[in-house]
């Protein structure tokens, strides 16, 4: 395999892989939400599938918004407030196409306003976590061989 194409399968692995962390995370900030707001159990699975979609998506444009917009950036020079923008746009991303079919349901904007902004900020926080994160692990790990594959430091 070419170099461009390992780059191309490293950066979706990259995608993949953000996007199924966020879908994890999603699914525990809407549990933690439907407890919150006394949503009965028995529509938690339901509930669930949903934020797990909601929030592969969402990580999913978070991270490929970073890989574009941050390309000539290392871990290190990535602004926190500039990766919890790209954050929050990937979490509003999951909930603008359906603004027009809230709008034909009469739905008043403010209705349509609190999840766009809460789906926000919960990207913008994994977002900026995720990086945190990195940067955290990034001190413990090490450059492998020549196809710069990471592994980490014996302890």
């Amino acid at each position: 395999m070419g170099g461009s194409v390992k780059k191309i399968f490293r950066r979706l692995r990259g995608i993949i892989g953000t996007g199924l962390t966020w879908a994890v995370g999603w699914v525990g900030a809407n549990a933690l939400l439907g407890i919150a707001t006394g949503v009965p159990l028995a529509f938690f699975l339901p509930l669930s599938m949903t934020a797990f979609a909601q929030g592969f998506v969402a990580g999913g444009a978070f991270a490929t918004i970073l890989s574009i917009a941050e390309r000539r950036h290392t871990l290190d020079e990535l602004s926190l407030k500039r990766v919890a923008l790209w954050g929050g746009i990937g979490g509003m991303i999951i909930v603008l196409p359906a603004i027009p079919y809230m709008l034909s349901f009469g739905l008043p904007l403010s209705r349509i306003f609190v999840p766009v902004v809460i789906d926000g900020l919960i990207g913008a926080g994994f977002a900026s976590g995720s990086v945190a994160l990195a940067r955290q692990g990034d001190a413990k790990l090490l450059k492998g061989g020549d196809d710069d594959i990471l592994r980490l430091e014996e302890e």
